[in-house]
């Protein structure tokens, strides 16, 4: 097969080309997975924790009454007793559920640095919903306030507790088995006003299901599934690769020529400042082959002799003495 040297080299191009996007193609398709999971959601669940107190009064004008909530401003100097009342939910209610919660209530500055535990409550959950109400005895944690600040001879300010609710649930709900935690961190200050920080929470979440589906890629904006991928694109990267081989085995020498054609091409655009065309050499006593054209450009510049250019050979002249290149490896006969 006779190719001319430029479409030669279009076609080879062309060939490696194609390989490579379709070795690109296949290393992508093998490298993905066959089969994908998906999630989709089923349904989605709410808990919430919200703290509350009731609170028994001195008797009084401002309110009128001896038991007031959250809902109105607590004065330290009007209250007798005092009950937080912890409120927590799961919605919507469970099939089956049960659980346990921890309460602890901590004696801490507002802003932290030591921690004094003052009591711990626990209990079973086997409803959706439940609420605990544990005792705060104020004459008692000031005096324990007061005793602390006496000992370390430092004001930490107003006497503040902090309540810690752990919540541990196991629940059966849209037909899968569901373990969940919820933690809520709240603290009450004991000043003028008795405060609440942090009383509501609330955390959603939900349940999925996962759905296996066969995978594709795209490939000029149609999906491809990949199993089909890796064997399509594999059947064609082989081909163009053996139809790449064979064409360089078979016009190995066009090949060869196509190269040094290229290379001879970008040394005369180079160096075309001094390259000179002429239409044959001379005879001369001394000729010596020069290996590459760019040692030939080196004498030149060495012995400032312009490259003189006959058809595919070029030579620099230096006086009864001429260097020279030829692809062709001919000759240039000497001068008897």
């Amino acid at each position: 097969m006779k190719v001319e040297r430029h479409k030669l080299g279009l076609m080879l191009a062309s060939l490696l080309a194609s390989a490579l996007i379709l070795g690109f193609l296949f290393i992508q398709a093998v490298l993905s997975p066959e089969f994908v999971e998906k999630k989709i959601l089923v349904g989605e669940y709410t808990q919430v924790g919200r703290l509350d107190y009731s609170a028994k009064l001195k008797p009084n004008l401002i309110y009128g009454k001896d038991e007031i909530s959250r809902d109105e401003v607590l004065y330290s100097a009007l209250l007798s007793e005092m009950e937080v009342v912890y409120f927590y939910s799961f919605s919507p209610p469970p099939e089956e559920l049960d659980g346990n919660y921890k309460i602890t209530i901590l004696l801490t500055p507002a802003k932290g640095g030591w921690k004094k535990e003052l009591e711990v409550y626990k209990g079973e959950i086997s409803s959706s919903s439940f609420n605990a109400s544990i005792p705060l005895d104020w004459g008692l944690i000031v005096a324990i306030w007061k005793e602390i600040e006496n000992e370390t001879k430092y004001d930490f300010g107003d006497p503040n507790v902090n309540l810690i609710v752990e919540i541990s649930v196991n629940c059966s709900i849209f037909g899968s088995k569901v373990e969940e935690k919820f933690i809520q961190s709240s603290n009450i200050t004991y000043g003028k006003i008795i405060s609440f920080s942090e009383v509501d929470k609330s955390k959603k979440d939900g349940v999925y299901s996962k759905i296996r589906s066969v995978n594709t890629m795209s490939v000029l904006s149609f999906p491809i599934e990949v199993r089909d991928a890796k064997l399509i694109f594999g059947l064609l990267f082989l081909a163009f690769a053996c139809i790449f081989g064979a064409v360089c085995v078979m016009e190995r020498r066009e090949i060869a020529g196509y190269l040094t054609d290229r290379k001879r091409k970008y040394f005369e655009k180079r160096f075309k400042s001094r390259i000179v065309s002429i239409l044959e050499f001379p005879e001369y006593s001394k000729v010596f082959r020069v290996s590459s054209l760019k040692d030939l450009a080196k004498l030149s510049y060495e012995l400032e002799r312009p490259m003189l250019k006959v058809k595919g050979t070029f030579a620099v002249v230096d006086g009864d003495t001429i260097y020279v290149y030829d692809d062709n490896n001919n000759i240039i006969s000497r001068k008897e």
